[in-house]
């Protein structure tokens, strides 16, 4: 952001500045616990100091919305209260106030006698995940409720009301309209909101669609996902064989260009993070340029092993990741340079964003007892011991 030194911290290193990012992040999310807590005191005591409510209160002393206010107060009943614990993890910088709004959003919408165990739930996934992923995982939680609640509408499930009309303009536009059934709905739902985020152009500028622009990309890329699909159900698609040329050393250093297939170059890592799912021809040279390997093509995971990686991991492995298999790409934890195999307790499901997080960041991923471990970069000072994704095991 700054082309020179403007800010008193421009004398630490990266790591040190986002160090520091994270310790202000713990202590914005304290300083929110301080403000619930008394709050909850306040209303405890019966205190208004003379206004309507506590909401009034806040908004005419503290400068803040009308809508913040309530939600502190609704936060503040409960937080100290019967979500002790979320409060808790609040105060200790453990999760963020938007992780507790959601949190207290997903509980009290639950029938009392069905909350219990499910804090704890949402809490342990909220210290490892955005607080988007946490109100996906109390929707699938109160749909779950829903469910076993209320007798099932056996008719609308055998036949949902879905349509599609479609038509041509002039200029060769296709344009549609139609209706989905409510669990149809809420599945595009959740696929919009994995690909119609806004992504940065070049250069840090900032995404230029609009909402409804995201969403026809988004939609493209769906479809072009299906089309590409040879078997949809195991994801039997395979990328084109291409051939890599590149030296022993530098594959070995995952340092130095590979050239692939003539079209262009790509970096070394780049290159290792392609293995994982690419079927590729290593031609490795020498340091005179003598030919030392012209190999077959790596074998890729095979069908059966996909099945059970799905079975398995459920969705993509990285803490905190919403996406399901069907979205994930298989990663080698032991890179295949380094003697990794192409077996099923050497394979983990990542999503493309993780795939390239595991490859070209300071985060690594180790097996431990069969099961994948995270470990954060050294400067993530709440996050430093390992952790695995607990999302796709949340009752659904």
């Amino acid at each position: 952001m700054f082309e020179k030194p403007g800010t008193r911290l421009w004398r630490h290193s990266d790591e040190e500045v986002a160090a520091i990012i994270q310790r202000g992040q713990e202590k914005m999310a304290a300083a929110a616990a301080e403000v619930l807590e008394g709050l909850a005191e306040l209303s405890a005591r019966g205190a208004d100091f003379g206004f309507r409510d506590l909401v009034a209160f806040q908004v005419d002393n503290l400068n803040v919305s009308r809508s913040l206010a309530k939600t502190r107060v609704q936060l503040a009943e409960e937080l100290f209260g019967s979500l002790a614990a979320t409060g808790a993890a609040l105060a200790a910088g453990e999760v963020s106030l938007e992780h507790a709004v959601e949190i207290h959003r997903a509980i009290t919408a639950l029938p009392v006698e069905a909350r219990e165990g499910f804090e704890d739930i949402l809490l342990t996934l909220a210290r490892t995940a955005p607080p988007t992923a946490v109100r996906k995982a109390g929707d699938n939680i109160r749909a779950r409720i829903d469910q076993d609640s209320a007798p099932p509408d056996e008719d609308a499930l055998a036949h949902p009301v879905r349509e599609f009309r479609s038509t041509v303009d002039r200029r060769g536009r296709y344009r549609f309209a139609g209706t989905l059934d409510a669990e149809t709905g809420a599945t595009l739902d959740g696929l919009f909101d994995v690909l119609a985020k806004p992504c940065p152009a070049e250069e840090g500028q900032p995404d230029l669609r609009n909402q409804a622009e995201r969403k026809g990309d988004a939609l493209a890329e769906m479809i072009e996902l299906v089309a590409r699909t040879d078997d949809l159900s195991t994801q039997g698609g395979e990328r084109a064989v291409v051939t890599v040329t590149t030296t022993l050393d530098d594959l070995q250093r995952r340092a130095g260009p590979a050239i692939l297939d003539g079209a262009g170059y790509l970096s070394a890592s780049a290159l290792s993070r392609l293995c994982c799912e690419a079927k590729l021809v290593p031609a490795v040279f020498g340091s005179e340029g003598e030919v030392l390997h012209l190999g077959r093509d790596v074998r890729l995971a095979t069908k059966a092993q996909r099945r059970a990686l799905r079975l398995r991991d459920r969705g993509c492995c990285f803490p905190g990741c919403t996406r399901k298999p069907r979205w994930c790409v298989v990663h080698h934890v032991r890179e295949w340079q380094h003697g990794g195999q192409t077996t099923v307790d050497e394979m983990i499901l990542l999503c493309g964003r993780h795939h390239r997080i595991v490859h070209h960041t300071d985060w690594t991923v180790t097996m431990t007892d069969g099961k994948p471990q995270f470990h954060p970069p050294a400067w993530l000072t709440t996050r430093r011991r390992p952790s695995t994704n607990p999302y796709h095991r949340i009752p659904a």
